[in-house]
């Protein structure tokens, strides 16, 4: 099975490092010019280059998914400089390690406004920009195998905003599926990112060795003995998705979690 995105347009919030650069990176080697969107125009520069070495296609953008304007924008980019709005993946997001009763609202507003309205930002304008555009476009959110059930080991608010996109991805297929607009959503498991590194830095200050932790964290949660998970594992799932492949999928959420959560 070879997936062929030649000629088509995909933009990738929260791009910049990670599972974001992984699925951008899938995406534009299977032919798309792909948008990468970040916080900051340096973080998104660093993976255009990266691919650019590779004779791929890419464009950096800066936006911040909270606000609707600036995700906007950015399609409004794409659409403007290619005529096209094949994929978009809504991957932008953050974790909060204070426990359910210690969360501050500032903590809890922080969570919402970029996991989850985030992905709602980029589920809306998606759409509406595809129905304008008369295209067949794929899009796909990044959950959390955390969103599927609660975890006593933490997580409490951040498993909050992933349930919500499970709900959001369904909810956004309805909204879609009038118009051949495909709306899928990821649940990846642990992987050794940027957030996990942020993780272990909080059992690091609580006098816990780093390495020891995270093999402790890969045992309480993944039962598949394969050893690390990679974002190019969730890349690959969500160019699937994006492919003619997946054209009678709509409003799922797949696990690529190594069995954390298995349903």
């Amino acid at each position: 099975m070879k997936l062929d995105f030649t000629g088509k347009t995909a933009v990738i919030f929260g791009a910049s490092r990670g599972i974001g650069e992984a699925i951008a990176t899938e995406i534009a080697r299977a032919g798309a010019i792909v948008y990468l969107a970040a916080r900051s125009e340096k973080s998104g520069l660093g993976v255009k280059e990266k691919l650019e070495t590779e004779g791929l296609r890419a464009e950096a953008c800066v936006a911040d998914v909270s606000k609707y304007e600036d995700v906007d924008a950015v399609l409004c980019r794409a659409i403007r400089e290619t005529g096209r709005l094949d994929i978009v993946v809504n991957n932008a997001g953050i974790v909060c390690l204070s426990s359910f009763l210690d969360a501050t609202q500032e903590e809890i507003h922080d969570l919402i406004n970029i996991n989850l309205m985030g992905a709602n930002n980029g589920c809306q304008a998606a759409i509406k920009h595809m129905i304008e555009l008369e295209i067949s476009g794929k899009i796909v959110n990044t959950a959390s195998f955390a969103g599927r059930h609660a975890l006593q080991a933490g997580f409490s608010h951040y498993g909050m905003t992933k349930a919500g996109v499970i709900y959001l991805t369904q909810a956004a297929a309805y909204a879609g599926a009038p118009y051949n607009i495909n709306v899928n959503a990821v649940c990846p498991g642990i992987i050794r990112s940027k957030m996990w590194e942020t993780i272990l830095d909080s059992y690091v200050d609580n006098g816990l060795d780093r390495e020891t932790s995270w093999k402790d964290s890969l045992k309480t949660f993944i039962p598949l003995a394969r050893g690390d998970q990679k974002a190019e594992d969730i890349a690959y799932t969500v160019a699937f998705l994006c492919s003619e492949y997946a054209d009678h999928i709509t409003g799922q959420s797949i696990n690529v979690d190594g069995g954390a959560a298995m349903n």
